[in-house]
């Protein structure tokens, strides 16, 4: 099977997330490395006056991953490693120097969007996870940066902990203000052996790291990955 048709995993999706079908059913959900998100990418940014000429244009080392639901792409984000270039230091180069200056392996996550109606705390715990086992393992990754409008940076710092790296700046590429987030490998591994895998704990740890795989489940999941 191609890399761009890969399924990772396959979860139960209990209808009543998504709220504008307000369905009590099980769907059924695929976690894919894909490059079929694009649909769903353009009508996403389109609906936010983004340029659709965004962030990671160049492919040459990029990972791909969409969640679908019955078949329809509703969840797509995307990881490249530093291969000599960036989106971010477009607009932030003198961050990603000096992340590189001390010899970082730096892998950049981008191209998200969501459909409004997914809630499902579990689905986007697991793209998270294995956009992070992408980075971190299956990558060797040390850090890991993100640029995003800053109305969405609570988002990001809440629910993945990420930290914020430099200040807000114009995205020429998306024509929106940016910030550059970033959280290293050491802290991400940290919060996932504390807290994957114990949706119980979700009242203690307000983030998606509850939702995330138990570690011990990450082997598998590495093994499913066809990144090269």
């Amino acid at each position: 099977m191609p890399a761009e048709e890969q399924t990772i995993v396959e979860l139960a999706y209990p209808g009543e997330y998504l709220s504008r079908l307000g369905q009590a059913e099980t769907k059924t959900c695929k976690i894919r490395l894909s490059r079929k998100g694009q649909g769903l990418l353009a009508r996403m940014y389109a609906s936010r006056g983004y340029n659709m000429q965004a962030t990671l244009s160049h492919d040459c080392d990029l990972s791909s991953l969409v969640v679908q639901i019955d078949g329809q792409a509703q969840v797509t984000i995307s990881v490249r490693m530093d291969d000599g270039y960036l989106a971010a230091e477009e607009h932030y180069p003198e961050y990603i120097a000096a992340l590189r200056q001390r010899g970082a392996r730096i892998c950049e996550m981008g191209k998200l969007a969501m459909d409004p109606g997914v809630r499902s705390k579990h689905v986007l715990g697991a793209i998270f996870h294995i956009a992070w086992i992408t980075a971190f393992r299956a990558r060797r990754a040390t850090d890991l940066v993100i640029e995003v409008n800053p109305r969405h940076a609570p988002f990001y710092r809440r629910m993945l902990r990420f930290d914020l790296l430099g200040p807000e700046r114009l995205c020429e590429r998306v024509g929106a203000p940016a910030v550059l987030l970033h959280i290293s490998a050491e802290k991400g591994r940290s919060l996932i052996n504390q807290f994957g895998g114990q949706p119980q704990l979700s009242t203690e740890e307000r983030s998606f790291y509850p939702y995330f795989f138990h570690p011990d489940d990450e082997e598998g999941l590495l093994r499913r990955l066809s990144v090269g």
